[in-house]
């Protein structure tokens, strides 16, 4: 959250000032994090691959297209 800096009649390059940074998770607690996005990524990319190859397979026919105009 920002918050406006005192000004003591010298004017700053920077009035405002910022919060300290929000405290890190503990290494041990990341890298699990970490691995459950990775693995959840995955699975998202396999189900996407599997839902089109099932939609692939069900439109083995010709393409409909609207040149016959």
């Amino acid at each position: 959250m920002l918050r406006e800096a005192p000004m003591n009649g010298d004017r700053r390059r920077h009035a405002y000032r910022t919060e300290p940074r929000a405290h890190r998770l503990d290494p041990r607690r990341e890298s699990r994090l970490s691995l459950a996005l990775i693995l959840l990524m995955g699975f998202a990319t396999v189900s996407v691959m599997a839902t089109t190859q099932v939609q692939s397979a069900w439109s083995t026919g010709p393409v409909p297209t609207d040149s016959h105009r």
